[in-house]
């Protein structure tokens, strides 16, 4: 059984190990009838924990923590099993703020905190060593202080004063503008095709983040240079693929918003100056020559246009 409070998650074995026969006796001795029988449930504790620490290692910390609650529940509440529980008591502990830091829900912070101050409570089962007992005691109060400070600034913040609902908003004044509907018609669409382009660039930088989130994503998933027991190396790999996958979610959907708004904006600008070029070319006088008809004779010009 490895034990450290100071890692962020805590490797056990819950298989009862064979104790080791010494040189001088006897092969036939060695398994003898009176020997205790394994309890089967502290082999299905032991895989129930490893397919938990599995889904810890892949972030699925909710899948964690109904495994090793299960676990949990197998082993004998005895005194040979006391630390065996004691050390999936924090293991739990891990999984709930690990859930909290991804959504955000206060009940993973109060759980973690319950469960950090019961593996407190029993630290002496784990060490015989006074200087590592407290060692590992001020280690654990201190995380246990970290997650009260979480819950209390959680607290305060829900304690702000909410806005009355009933308190109308302010009325604002529109200022006056001296523009009648044949100007605003008029407006040129230049600022729009400016507003398109740069709407279009921000797109484009969306759309690089989500590229570059992509290939951390991707390279987050090849653990294979990695130990087994590397588990803060893994920890910090599936946190680069997280924030990859953040970054493509992020970058794909403003690229797919930002970009068409860019080509709507240039297309209504565009549109908008080719109307206002046609007006100002029918505004202009046209001079068209006149022709008498069949029965008359003569000639003129007629000058034509509009005011």
């Amino acid at each position: 059984m490895a034990v450290s409070a100071g890692i962020g998650l805590i490797a056990l074995s819950v298989a009862p190990q064979p104790a080791a026969a010494t040189d001088s006796a006897p092969a036939e001795d060695q398994a003898g009838p009176d020997e205790a029988p394994v309890d089967p449930n502290l082999a299905k504790a032991e895989a129930l924990f490893r397919e938990g620490q599995a889904k810890y290692e892949t972030a699925d910390y909710a899948g964690a923590v109904d495994l090793w609650t299960s676990a949990y529940a197998l082993v004998d509440s005895s005194t040979e099993n006391a630390s065996i529980k004691a050390l999936l008591i924090y293991n739990l502990a891990q999984a709930h703020l690990k859930a909290f830091d991804l959504n955000k829900d206060k009940i993973h912070l109060k759980q973690a905190l319950q469960l950090l101050q019961s593996f407190q409570s029993n630290l002496s089962l784990l060490y015989d060593d006074q200087a590592l007992l407290d060692a590992e005691s001020s280690k654990v109060a201190g995380r246990i202080d970290e997650v009260e400070g979480l819950l209390a600034e959680l607290e305060d913040s829900e304690r702000e004063p909410a806005a009355d609902p009933d308190e109308a908003p302010a009325a604002t004044v529109e200022p006056a503008q001296d523009q009648s509907p044949a100007d605003a018609n008029t407006r040129s669409g230049t600022p729009l095709i400016a507003a398109g382009g740069t709407v279009i660039g921000l797109g484009a930088l969306f759309g690089v983040a989500g590229i570059v989130g992509g290939l951390m994503a991707s390279n987050a998933n090849d653990i294979s240079d990695l130990e087994p027991d590397d588990l803060a190396g893994r920890e910090d790999r599936f946190a680069s693929g997280r924030a990859g996958n953040t970054m493509l979610i992020v970058g794909s959907v403003g690229a797919g918003v930002l970009v068409p708004t860019g080509i709507a904006l240039i297309v209504v600008g565009a549109l908008r100056n080719k109307k206002n070029d046609d007006r100002r070319a029918a505004a202009l006088p046209r001079l068209v020559p006149s022709v008498g008809g069949v029965w008359g004779g003569g000639g003129g010009v007629t000058i034509s246009g509009r005011f």
